[in-house]
């Protein structure tokens, strides 16, 4: 009874347009009154509702998600976009589907920079969809690839995605999640590489220009600037110099330095503006967390986790074809829940499964964001593809079409992901975080 009334307001306010933390505390609210009217307060009550949202949020590992965010939002404002745009045409502009390739590597370096999909996008996106138009390539295809190759933005360390993981499941080595990203990252960036080579063949051969060897060591030298960022990140988590914490903490410390003195693309008057992005940002993560930590809550008292987890069992004996029918069930939850509410919602539901089929939880995180992050280029509600599509001034079904290749590029990847976990686990297993 009560599960049908949580679930059921939920999906009621959800169709009447109501955003999705409020839709998630107003549901659970709904259940505690419910509990109410069946003579069992006690359960939840309103104190015990707001208590729960208190206690949600009061983490100290979640301190690091405020800090990522200010460094990707500082670095999207500083100029690292546009400087790693001209790295990458150093390294592949001479390639056949030059402008592609750029795109393609451009949103891996950011993606070790900002840890956002749609920041990549908004940036990378603004600065190279008109560039390949005015080369010659369709609109249509110079979105789909903007968009594809964002989705390595929350794979690639750092993650924000990763971190919220690591928060919702507990025990869970957040380094271990960082670097277990990094091999799926490259092998989809490398797939879209390959991508744009045969696109570059077939469709379009030219190349960018030449350059003079200081020109390349200058770009090379301003790029491996920001790319730092993922060093001091990835570094001191690794080596076990700093907490997640304290690692974006350095990295924003860093990313202002770089953007302030170094780039001087920004001063201390767009502070203030890059600070109310950040709040805006993580005020919205931190209050889905606490109203979902209360609609979790209601649902482990149900039993719901194990509910599922012994009739999902129950479907199937062998372990790969559970892991597939996992994969297709995440695959369609991020297509109609954005990733940070749908990661919130589903991984105290899907431990339990992942517990009974022996899955690593550093292996289930990584598959989690990445069938969740490809949600933010499908339909209808990726945000990531409505954010290009308006961009570039494009319906979204005109990158439908050259979008599909893409994605098989991408899905390909991730079942290879799933089906051959050390390709996940190899990375951390060197630095010690998984046995």
């Amino acid at each position: 009874m009560i599960v049908l009334l949580l679930v059921g307001s939920f999906v009621l306010l959800m169709l009447l347009g109501v955003p999705i933390a409020f839709a998630i505390g107003l549901s659970a609210a709904l259940a505690s009154l419910g509990y109410a009217w069946l003579g069992n307060p006690f359960v939840i009550d309103e104190v015990t509702l707001v208590q729960k949202m208190l206690f949600g949020i009061n983490s100290f590992p979640l301190l690091a998600v405020i800090f990522f965010v200010f460094t990707g939002a500082v670095m999207a404002h500083g100029g690292v976009a546009k400087r790693l745009v001209a790295m990458a045409e150093v390294l592949v502009g001479r390639f056949p589907g030059g402008l592609a390739q750029i795109n393609v590597l451009s949103s891996m370096f950011f993606g070790g920079v900002s840890g956002s999909a749609v920041a990549d996008v908004s940036s990378i996106g603004r600065m190279m969809i008109g560039a390949m138009v005015a080369d010659g390539y369709s609109k249509p295809f110079a979105t789909a690839i903007t968009l594809a190759s964002a989705v390595m933005g929350p794979i690639i360390p750092p993650s924000i995605a990763m971190i919220l993981f690591a928060y919702l499941a507990g025990n869970v080595s957040v380094g271990g999640l960082l670097l277990g990203g990094v091999v799926p990252g490259i092998l989809i960036g490398l797939g879209l590489l390959a991508a744009a080579y045969v696109h570059g063949r077939l469709y379009h051969p030219t190349r960018t220009a030449a350059l003079p060897t200081a020109e390349k060591l200058r770009r090379i030298g301003a790029g491996l600037a920001g790319m730092a960022t993922l060093l001091i990140i990835l570094g001191g988590i690794t080596f076990g110099l700093t907490t997640a914490t304290e690692a974006g903490a350095i990295a924003a410390l860093y990313a202002l330095f770089l953007t302030i003195v170094v780039y001087r693309e920004i001063g201390l008057r767009d502070l203030p503006r890059i600070l109310w992005e950040t709040c805006l940002t993580t005020s919205v993560v931190l209050f889905l967390i606490a109203t979902t930590s209360v609609f979790s809550f209601i649902l482990a008292y149900e039993k719901v986790p194990a509910w599922i987890a012994e009739n999902f069992l129950s479907l199937a004996e062998e372990r790969w074809v559970l892991l597939l029918l996992l994969n297709v069930l995440l695959l369609l939850t991020g297509m109609v829940i954005d990733m940070t509410p749908a990661l919130i919602m589903i991984v105290p539901i899907i431990l339990p499964l992942a517990q009974k089929l022996g899955i690593d939880m550093v292996h289930l995180g990584v598959i989690m964001v990445i069938n969740l992050a490809f949600g933010l280029i499908t339909p209808p509600v990726g945000t990531s593809l409505f954010v290009g599509c308006r961009i570039a001034g494009l319906p979204i079904t005109a990158v439908i079409k050259p979008m599909l290749p893409l994605l098989a590029i991408m899905v390909a990847t991730l079942f290879l992901v799933t089906f051959v976990p050390e390709l996940v686990l190899w990375l951390p297993r060197r630095f010690g975080f998984v046995s």
